[in-house]
């Protein structure tokens, strides 16, 4: 894989928050957000004990959630001096174009941001019942073209894919809606989910390559790793267990959602594009059984 080199792009104002040192380049007149490998320290003492390798795992996981269809950020390995990074497309700028002089430009709003901006009477959790009710709320706000219906179904066709690659921070600050606005009256107008970003919590990022060989080595511990992850959305206060969930065939939206996206999931897609990746064999070798034993259990519950 030869690496795209944003050492010389330019620089403009860094616009977006998030955890992790990120610039806004332009390259080739395309906008990026440009996330770097950060050092991982231990606690009260100045020594790198690893590198998380969060844009690789932002890498991976949005090349796939893009490979089964669903609507996601471009990503771009390169390289910025003598760092690894991984470049997102700014999906926004690519499709700022007002439709009229009424109507400004398409904006992003985190899923989050929208419950602080207009339910000052509900607060917002990651709970299920808590995400529903505020899509809900969401439709008194935007014309006809916001549909609930269709909010949820992507809310969890976002679900399988995370758990697939191990999405353990799909918070409500990491999905959201794009939107255009009307300038006269403020309402919303074409309100829909946004393009999946921030998959860099994929694939246990702070895992070093030492760790993994020693997962690999333990089929207990194997088999443990591929089947507990957690998801960040909660039921009844508690984390959900992604797997159990899926498994349990009790949401209809989820079963729905596998059924529509199972078959789409490419194990050789997948397999070729890690092993072109500039990473580890044993890295490889992890990032491709793991995800291959995710899909088996997906499998098995797809044939039920």
């Amino acid at each position: 894989m030869e690496l795209v080199d944003f050492s010389n792009a330019k620089e403009i104002y860094q616009k977006y928050g998030g955890a992790g040192k990120k610039k806004t380049l332009i390259l080739d007149n395309i906008q990026y957000l440009i996330k770097f490998q950060n050092p991982v320290r231990k606690k009260g003492k100045n020594i790198k004990i690893s590198y998380v390798n969060s844009v690789y795992s932002e890498y991976i996981g949005s090349k796939i959630f893009k490979s089964v269809g669903i609507s996601t950020q471009e990503v771009i390995l390169g390289k910025y001096n003598d760092r690894i990074v991984c470049a997102c497309k700014d999906f926004i700028v690519e499709k700022n174009t007002p439709i009229n002089k009424t109507v400004g430009e398409i904006k992003l709003i985190e899923f989050e941001e929208w419950s602080k901006s207009h339910e000052l009477d509900n607060t917002l959790t990651t709970d299920i019942e808590s995400i529903y009710q505020t899509i809900e709320n969401v439709s008194e706000y935007v014309s006809k073209s916001f549909n609930v219906e269709t909010i949820k179904e992507k809310f969890w066709e976002m679900f399988i894919i995370d758990f697939f690659i191990g999405n353990t921070d799909r918070h409500n600050n990491n999905w959201g809606f794009m939107y255009y606005e009307n300038q006269e009256d403020n309402t919303y107008i074409n309100m829909e989910f946004a393009p999946i970003f921030d998959c860099g919590s994929s694939l246990t990022p702070v895992l070093t390559d030492e760790q993994m060989e020693a997962i690999l080595n333990n089929t207990g511990e194997l088999n443990n790793y591929v089947k507990n992850a957690y998801s960040a959305i909660t039921e009844n206060n508690k984390k959900i267990h992604s797997y159990e969930y899926i498994k349990s065939c009790k949401n209809e939206y989820c079963n729905e959602a596998l059924k529509l996206l199972f078959p789409k999931i490419d194990m050789e897609y997948i397999k070729s594009m890690i092993n072109e990746m500039p990473i580890s064999n044993i890295r490889k070798k992890f990032y491709i059984i793991i995800l291959q034993k995710r899909h088996e259990l997906l499998e098995e519950i797809y044939e039920q």
